[in-house]
């Protein structure tokens, strides 16, 4: 049957002959159309009024949807169930089936035992302005919002939007975009808060093969979100639990502004969570975020993390700080499905962390796996304080890595650097190093070294084309402490903490890595712009504060 607000539009406009051929044959798609649930709806409604609005979830999941549809729950109400939309329920990158609430706030999906909205086989579907809640992390067994593809045609689908959603009190993840053989394209998750969930905040992730040649997503972007409080399962040893957020097979992505905290609590197993990292990933960017106050009663515990199986993957412009493992990692296990390369780590700060395990470091890099080749590391800034053995700690077998321009600062009995099993690979250049409270010494090897010279002459290191560099020297850092207390968030700007001091060594001690190396420095440090040629700053950051 004709829609008779299209027909009425057509005779209005005073179309004739093509116009009545186009009805008749059934060109025209269907009309979009919005479709409400209230509180005090009726089921046997139509549903596609605020005053013929369904009632419940139930209803909604009988119903088809089309390109374009929307279904909008009332904002401020409750309503119990597991909304789910299947393949033939798939919109379109331009009209997209939508599930958001009407009215002032936002509508609670109160999922009890299993996943609040499942969105399987279907992309073209944007979830937003919603409160997901399961029946807590010990009694639900699902997730707050999932986009799965399980289909077996090795097809990404495409368009997937969730924002403004908070996904609370699931047994698994509070958001989880997956796929089995395939996953999804063009994915982006912005403003959502997940806590409180028991496996992890949120995974982009795949289930493909541990050895898969492709990625199961491709095109995604997290942005702006918050996930705190995701205990891990102490029950779960056979891998990683209790992180913030996860992006894992994924082939060109962005995590940007976006905090993990107090995420990992109950995790045993010996490879735990991260608050934010990504793993058998290609060409993913992490960047202006804050991790900080991550636990784990077995392993890792840290703040970012570049994991096994990454290509060309980039850490900048973060904060890590007060975690219990690593603030900044890059690591490869044995089974990854790619070998480790073309990794860089860049103009980011890791302060206090590594606060359980004298194993880790602020800076801490190990190869388990195939090795790891092409890293480049400079401009960062790492201060550590006694509870662990090193600010910097690299296990240099298998390890192909420049480090340079950095700042490592060790307080008590621990050191700025710490390398084991060194080889030819690793390359140390013009790098600051400092120990609080004692004399600045190098371990390499089995070796100590309380001078930079006996470690030049014994190592080859920090020298270039023959000429000495580096330095072992106050950096004479701004360090005014921010007004949180030690694990509380602090934000970005609370980063200028770390400002050199205008007489500062750091800030003419750089080199130019844009010059001497060729490298895309991009134009920026970690709060402002780059010198646009010459020498950089030491550190993450180069413009001096104030005495």
């Amino acid at each position: 049957m004709v829609n008779p607000a299209l027909r009425w539009n057509l005779r209005k406009a005073s179309l004739s002959g093509l116009a009545v051929l186009l009805l008749t044959s059934g060109a025209l798609p269907l009309a979009a159309r919005e479709y409400f649930v209230r509180q005090n709806g009726d089921d046997n409604a139509v549903g596609t009024s605020t005053n013929l609005a369904w009632r419940t979830i139930g209803r909604v999941n009988r119903a088809r949807f089309h390109p374009g549809d929307s279904v909008r729950f009332e904002a401020g109400a409750s309503f119990k169930g597991n909304l789910v939309l299947s393949a033939e329920d798939a919109g379109t990158s331009n009209a997209p089936v939508i599930i958001d609430s009407f009215g002032r706030g936002r509508a609670t999906i109160l999922a009890g035992r299993q996943s609040g909205v499942t969105v399987e086989n279907a992309g073209g579907v944007t979830v937003k302005d919603l409160i997901v809640v399961g029946a807590g992390r010990t009694n639900n067994t699902g997730y707050g919002v999932c986009f799965d593809n399980t289909l077996t045609n090795n097809q990404r689908l495409g368009f997937v939007r969730i924002a403004n959603v908070e996904a609370r009190d699931f047994g698994v993840f509070g958001i989880l975009v997956g796929g089995s053989h395939a996953g999804f394209e063009h994915v982006v998750v912005t403003n959502c808060v997940m806590h409180g969930n028991l496996r992890a905040g949120m995974e982009v992730a795949g289930r493909l093969p541990w050895d898969s040649k492709v990625y199961a997503h491709a095109d995604v972007r997290v942005s702006h979100c918050q996930a705190f409080d995701n205990t891990g399962d102490p029950t779960y040893l056979q891998n990683h639990s209790g992180s913030g957020i996860i992006l894992y097979e994924v082939d060109g992505g962005v995590m940007d502004h976006c905090s993990a905290w107090n995420n990992g609590a109950l995790c045993h197993s010996s490879g735990g969570g991260v608050g934010l990292w990504m793993c058998a990933s290609r060409r993913v960017v992490i960047q202006h975020c804050e991790s900080f106050s991550n636990k784990t009663s077995g392993g890792d515990g840290g703040g970012f993390d570049i994991d096994g199986g990454c290509i060309d993957c980039v850490l900048q412009y973060n904060y890590s700080h007060d975690n219990d493992g690593p603030g900044l990692m890059v690591y490869t296990y044995p089974y990854a499905s790619f070998a480790d390369r073309g990794s860089i780590v860049r103009f980011n700060i890791s302060e206090n962390d590594s606060r359980k395990g004298r194993r880790y470091a602020g800076l801490w890099v190990r190869n388990d796996g195939r090795g790891i080749t092409g890293v480049e590391i400079y401009n960062n800034t790492v201060v550590i304080g006694p509870w662990t053995d090193q600010a910097a700690l690299i296990n240099a077998s298998g390890v192909d890595a420049r480090v340079r321009n950095n700042i490592f600062i060790a307080s008590g009995s621990a050191l700025p650097l710490r390398v084991e099993s060194p080889g030819d690979g690793i390359r140390f250049e013009n790098n600051l190093y400092w120990r609080e409270g004692g004399p600045t010494e190098i371990s390499w090897g089995t070796n100590i070294f309380s001078t930079l010279r006996e470690w030049r002459e014994w190592s080859g290191q920090e020298e270039l084309s023959g000429v000495p560099e580096g330095l072992f020297a106050d950096p004479a850092l701004s360090r005014n402490p921010p007004d949180a207390q030690p694990g509380e968030r602090r934000g970005l700007k609370a980063a200028s903490a770390f400002r050199p001091l205008p007489n500062s060594p750091a800030l003419a001690g750089g080199l130019d890595l844009r010059k001497m190396f060729g490298l895309d420095t991009g134009s920026r440090d970690f709060l402002g712009l780059l010198p646009s040629a010459g020498r950089f700053p030491l550190g993450a950051i180069g413009t001096p504060g104030l005495e």
